[in-house]
């Protein structure tokens, strides 16, 4: 055996493990709340990437209309059934959104007399009083040019109910509940 090919075998095998480790790395990328919380509207999608880290969010969409590039990524989130979305509009970010990257579920305690207190118009700190802690789970939220809205589900363990809350720009307006006593 040459004694290049000695040299050439380790270089390649761990060139090799390197391709495969990167690839593996990239698989398994993900977001967390807090990279996400980083990712702000107008930024880049340079800025989208360094914050979420390489490969945790990918391209499922790209065209150019009208002399506008409209991009969108989903990024996988780091707890189950989470994840992450971001449009852009010639490479600034003008709509992000998340499902479930806060994690946690709520400790059951809510019921038909909570959900009856927490009115329209009232705020998300207002339902969290009356609500009580933990009982309500923030399971997604969205931003659009200054326009937000959060969903809250609030669990009622001994019956299975449950009750839902949409908040725009921070006061109630929408609310369901099935199934609460």
């Amino acid at each position: 055996m040459s004694k290049l090919r000695l040299i050439a075998v380790p270089v390649l095998a761990a060139a090799m493990g390197l391709a495969s480790a990167a690839t593996a790395n990239a698989a398994t990328a993900t977001i967390t709340k807090a990279e996400y919380d980083k990712i702000k509207l107008g930024v880049s999608t340079a800025t989208m990437h360094a914050a979420a880290g390489r490969g945790a969010c990918k391209l499922v969409s790209s065209s150019t209309v009208g002399g506008m590039t409209l991009k969108s990524y989903e990024c996988k989130g780091n707890k189950p059934y989470s994840s992450a979305n971001f449009s852009f509009t010639n490479n600034k970010l003008e709509l992000r959104m998340q499902v479930l990257l806060d994690g946690g579920t709520s400790n059951g305690r809510m019921t038909k007399a909570k959900y009856t207190k927490i009115t329209l118009g009232k705020t998300i700190t207002q339902m969290k009083e009356i609500a009580g802690t933990g009982t309500c789970i923030r399971t997604g939220q969205s931003e659009i040019k200054g326009h937000r809205t959060s969903t809250y589900e609030c669990d009622q363990a001994s019956t299975g109910g449950s009750a839902i809350f949409l908040f725009e720009n921070g006061k109630l307006d929408t609310r369901q509940q099935y199934g609460l006593r």
